[in-house]
Protein backbone atom coordinates (compact mmCIF):
# COMPACT_ATOMS: atom_id res chain seq x y z
CA UNK A 1 0.00 0.00 0.00
CA UNK A 2 2.88 2.73 0.46
CA UNK A 3 4.69 1.86 -2.03
CA UNK A 4 1.58 2.10 -4.47
CA UNK A 5 0.84 6.03 -2.74
CA UNK A 6 4.63 6.30 -3.18
CA UNK A 7 4.50 5.64 -6.92
CA UNK A 8 1.20 7.30 -6.93
CA UNK A 9 2.45 10.66 -5.55
CA UNK A 10 5.50 10.17 -7.92
CA UNK A 11 3.48 10.35 -10.93
CA UNK A 12 1.45 12.94 -10.22
CA UNK A 13 4.60 15.07 -9.47
CA UNK A 14 5.70 13.50 -12.70
CA UNK A 15 2.84 15.14 -14.44
CA UNK A 16 2.59 18.37 -12.60
CA UNK A 17 5.48 18.82 -14.17
CA UNK A 18 4.80 17.91 -17.72
CA UNK A 19 2.35 20.57 -17.62
CA UNK A 20 4.32 23.14 -15.95
CA UNK A 21 7.09 22.32 -18.74
CA UNK A 22 4.16 22.63 -21.25
CA UNK A 23 3.08 25.83 -20.05
CA UNK A 24 6.27 27.63 -19.94
CA UNK A 25 7.15 26.90 -23.46
CA UNK A 26 3.94 27.63 -24.32
CA UNK A 27 4.44 31.45 -22.62
CA UNK A 28 7.75 31.34 -24.16
CA UNK A 29 6.35 31.36 -27.81
CA UNK A 30 3.49 33.58 -26.67
CA UNK A 31 6.44 36.10 -25.72
CA UNK A 32 8.65 35.60 -29.10
CA UNK A 33 5.51 36.11 -30.94
CA UNK A 34 4.79 39.51 -29.54
CA UNK A 35 8.21 40.39 -29.80
CA UNK A 36 8.05 39.56 -33.86
CA UNK A 37 5.00 41.61 -33.76
CA UNK A 38 6.23 44.64 -31.84
CA UNK A 39 9.47 44.69 -33.80
CA UNK A 40 7.15 44.11 -37.38
CA UNK A 41 4.76 47.42 -35.88
CA UNK A 42 7.57 49.71 -34.94
CA UNK A 43 7.95 52.26 -37.17
CA UNK A 44 4.07 51.50 -38.80
CA UNK A 45 1.93 53.69 -36.58
CA UNK A 46 -0.45 56.53 -37.86
CA UNK A 47 -1.42 59.81 -36.76
CA UNK A 48 -4.79 60.69 -37.51
CA UNK A 49 -5.09 64.51 -37.96
CA UNK A 50 -8.12 66.39 -37.74
CA UNK A 51 -8.77 69.47 -39.84
CA UNK A 52 -10.52 72.59 -37.68
CA UNK A 53 -13.08 71.79 -40.18
CA UNK A 54 -14.08 68.25 -40.30
CA UNK A 55 -14.17 67.53 -44.04
CA UNK A 56 -12.52 64.10 -43.89
CA UNK A 57 -9.44 62.91 -41.97
CA UNK A 58 -6.24 62.03 -43.02
CA UNK A 59 -3.13 60.36 -41.72
CA UNK A 60 0.66 60.47 -41.81
CA UNK A 61 2.88 57.87 -40.51
CA UNK A 62 6.84 57.63 -40.21
CA UNK A 63 7.68 57.70 -44.02
CA UNK A 64 4.33 58.81 -45.79
CA UNK A 65 1.16 60.69 -45.77
CA UNK A 66 -2.47 60.20 -47.41
CA UNK A 67 -3.79 61.19 -50.59
CA UNK A 68 -6.44 63.61 -48.33
CA UNK A 69 -3.32 65.54 -46.60
CA UNK A 70 -1.69 66.11 -49.54
CA UNK A 71 -4.93 67.62 -51.44
CA UNK A 72 -6.30 69.67 -47.92
CA UNK A 73 -2.60 70.88 -47.27
CA UNK A 74 -2.25 71.70 -51.35
CA UNK A 75 -5.57 73.33 -51.59
CA UNK A 76 -4.26 75.46 -48.52
CA UNK A 77 -1.10 76.85 -49.92
CA UNK A 78 -2.58 78.02 -53.23
CA UNK A 79 -5.12 79.58 -51.33
CA UNK A 80 -2.21 81.31 -49.16
CA UNK A 81 0.03 82.19 -52.67
CA UNK A 82 -3.26 83.07 -55.01
CA UNK A 83 -5.72 84.39 -52.69
CA UNK A 84 -4.36 87.57 -51.99
CA UNK A 85 -4.72 91.30 -52.36
CA UNK A 86 -1.73 94.08 -51.49
CA UNK A 87 -2.36 94.48 -48.08
CA UNK A 88 -2.31 91.22 -46.91
CA UNK A 89 0.37 89.53 -49.22
CA UNK A 90 3.02 89.67 -46.85
CA UNK A 91 1.33 87.97 -43.96
CA UNK A 92 0.26 85.37 -46.68
CA UNK A 93 3.70 85.13 -47.39
CA UNK A 94 5.39 84.79 -44.21
CA UNK A 95 2.80 82.14 -43.27
CA UNK A 96 3.47 80.07 -46.59
CA UNK A 97 6.81 80.35 -45.72
CA UNK A 98 6.55 79.16 -42.44
CA UNK A 99 6.51 75.82 -44.23
CA UNK A 100 8.72 76.21 -46.84
CA UNK A 101 11.64 73.02 -47.52
CA UNK A 102 15.05 74.39 -45.52
CA UNK A 103 16.19 73.63 -48.96
CA UNK A 104 14.02 75.65 -51.64
CA UNK A 105 13.61 78.53 -48.63
CA UNK A 106 15.42 81.15 -50.83
CA UNK A 107 14.46 80.38 -53.82
CA UNK A 108 10.30 80.34 -52.74
CA UNK A 109 11.34 83.29 -50.81
CA UNK A 110 11.72 85.21 -54.20
CA UNK A 111 8.98 84.18 -55.70
CA UNK A 112 6.66 84.94 -53.10
CA UNK A 113 8.29 88.76 -52.81
CA UNK A 114 8.51 88.67 -56.30
CA UNK A 115 4.24 88.10 -56.62
CA UNK A 116 4.09 90.78 -53.76
CA UNK A 117 5.79 93.59 -54.93
CA UNK A 118 3.84 93.28 -58.37
CA UNK A 119 0.53 93.02 -56.21
CA UNK A 120 1.07 96.09 -54.29
CA UNK A 121 2.73 98.22 -57.17
CA UNK A 122 -0.22 98.18 -59.72
CA UNK A 123 -2.60 97.51 -56.99
CA UNK A 124 -3.78 93.69 -58.11
CA UNK A 125 -5.57 90.89 -56.02
CA UNK A 126 -6.31 87.23 -57.88
CA UNK A 127 -8.89 84.86 -56.45
CA UNK A 128 -8.06 81.29 -57.27
CA UNK A 129 -10.93 78.47 -57.85
CA UNK A 130 -10.19 75.54 -57.68
CA UNK A 131 -12.36 73.12 -60.16
CA UNK A 132 -10.09 69.72 -60.32
CA UNK A 133 -7.37 67.93 -58.04
CA UNK A 134 -4.75 65.58 -59.40
CA UNK A 135 -2.58 63.83 -56.97
CA UNK A 136 0.89 62.31 -57.62
CA UNK A 137 0.85 60.76 -54.00
CA UNK A 138 4.33 58.79 -54.90
CA UNK A 139 5.90 62.01 -55.88
CA UNK A 140 4.36 64.24 -53.28
CA UNK A 141 2.77 66.32 -55.98
CA UNK A 142 -0.74 67.72 -56.37
CA UNK A 143 -2.15 69.53 -59.25
CA UNK A 144 -4.92 71.82 -58.59
CA UNK A 145 -6.76 73.48 -62.07
CA UNK A 146 -9.52 76.06 -62.06
CA UNK A 147 -9.60 79.68 -62.81
CA UNK A 148 -7.96 82.72 -61.86
CA UNK A 149 -9.15 85.86 -61.63
CA UNK A 150 -7.53 88.88 -61.73
CA UNK A 151 -8.95 92.65 -60.37
CA UNK A 152 -7.25 95.74 -60.54
CA UNK A 153 -8.82 98.24 -58.06
CA UNK A 154 -12.28 97.41 -58.46
CA UNK A 155 -12.08 96.35 -61.91
CA UNK A 156 -11.59 92.89 -62.81
CA UNK A 157 -8.81 92.46 -65.41
CA UNK A 158 -9.17 89.10 -66.36
CA UNK A 159 -10.18 86.02 -65.85
CA UNK A 160 -8.44 82.12 -67.33
CA UNK A 161 -8.16 79.01 -66.70
CA UNK A 162 -5.03 77.76 -65.11
CA UNK A 163 -3.20 74.67 -63.19
CA UNK A 164 -0.83 75.03 -60.12
CA UNK A 165 1.91 72.61 -58.80
CA UNK A 166 2.56 72.52 -55.49
CA UNK A 167 5.12 69.45 -54.45
CA UNK A 168 6.09 68.71 -51.14
CA UNK A 169 8.89 67.08 -49.23
CA UNK A 170 8.02 65.08 -45.78
CA UNK A 171 11.04 65.11 -43.22
CA UNK A 172 10.73 64.69 -39.38
CA UNK A 173 6.79 63.52 -39.88
CA UNK A 174 6.15 67.24 -40.94
CA UNK A 175 5.24 67.93 -45.05
CA UNK A 176 7.14 71.09 -46.14
CA UNK A 177 6.33 72.77 -49.92
CA UNK A 178 9.22 72.32 -52.12
CA UNK A 179 7.63 73.51 -55.09
CA UNK A 180 5.03 76.18 -56.18
CA UNK A 181 4.42 76.93 -59.83
CA UNK A 182 1.91 77.40 -62.78
CA UNK A 183 1.98 74.16 -65.23
CA UNK A 184 -0.31 73.38 -67.63
CA UNK A 185 -3.44 71.22 -68.03
CA UNK A 186 -1.69 69.31 -70.47
CA UNK A 187 1.65 68.47 -68.09
CA UNK A 188 -0.24 69.51 -64.51
CA UNK A 189 3.05 68.10 -62.74
CA UNK A 190 5.41 70.00 -65.03
CA UNK A 191 7.36 66.93 -66.07
CA UNK A 192 10.09 68.07 -68.23
CA UNK A 193 9.52 64.41 -70.42
CA UNK A 194 6.15 64.80 -70.76
CA UNK A 195 6.45 67.78 -73.08
CA UNK A 196 8.54 66.16 -75.19
CA UNK A 197 7.02 63.99 -78.29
Amino acid sequence: MLFRKYVSERENERREIRFLRLLAALLAVMVLAQSLAMIRLAGAEKTVLVPPEIRRSFWVSGNAVSREYLEEMAYWYAGLALNVTPAVSDYQNSLFLKYAAPSEYGRLQAEMGARAEFLKRNNTATQFSVRNVTTDEKGLKVALSGVLVTWTSDKKAGERNATYLVGFRFMNGRLYVSEFKETSDQNPFGDAAAGQP
